[in-house]
């Protein structure tokens, strides 16, 4: 599953987890793969310098969302440093989920599917889409940015309609939560019966 920022997508992931298919966040094995002490936050902190973690030694993932929004090297730094590890995390995870659930579905929630060009690595792409003005409703009022902050963070994503070619499914996430629901009942049910 994919979709830009403030889409909805851990709105989507929930509604496919209650229904019982096995989720997998890279943003949260991002968090993982950062976490205090470890060798990729020392590269990270290494390269963009100790400016970029908190009095706590973690990393404070806004300063360097602010670097990476406007330096497109930067962000191919960042992503050459971190995603060997989320990964590999990633692989760990599939691994535990088929040695107990051989039948599972899992859905892997991936923001960066498309631009990464990894879309043909699995059986189904599922897009998360929302307005423009409400993806930005949205992300100001879970990260606390500004507008501007929030429209360059939009700005150096892949648009929407670029996105759709890849797409088996779209799910229209705009805010009336059981629409959602039952998109995604839908699109579970297609999934399991042509599994």
């Amino acid at each position: 599953m994919t979709g830009g920022a403030g889409t909805g997508k851990t709105v989507v992931c929930d509604y496919f987890g209650r229904l019982g298919a096995h989720v997998i966040s890279l943003d949260e094995l991002a968090r993982e793969a950062v976490k205090s002490d470890s060798s990729v936050l020392g590269a990270i902190s290494d390269h963009f310098g100790k400016g970029i973690l908190r009095a706590n030694g973690s990393l404070d993932r806004r300063k360097l969302r602010g670097i990476i929004i406007r330096d497109g090297r930067a962000r191919e730094v960042l992503e050459n440093l971190t995603h060997p590890e989320i990964f590999r995390l990633f692989e760990e995870k599939v691994d535990a989920i088929k040695s107990c659930h051989e039948d599972a579905v899992v859905v892997v929630e991936i923001p960066l599917l498309i631009e990464l060009g990894i879309q043909d690595q699995f059986d189904v792409v599922v897009l998360v889409e929302a307005g423009s003005d409400l993806q930005k409703s949205r992300l100001i009022a879970r990260d606390g940015s500004s507008s501007a902050e929030v429209q360059a963070l939009l700005g150096i994503q892949m648009a929407a309609d670029k996105k759709r070619p890849y797409a088996d499914y779209i799910v229209k996430n705009q805010g009336l939560l059981k629409e959602t629901e039952i998109a995604v009942k839908e699109i579970y049910r297609k999934i399991t019966e042509s599994a």
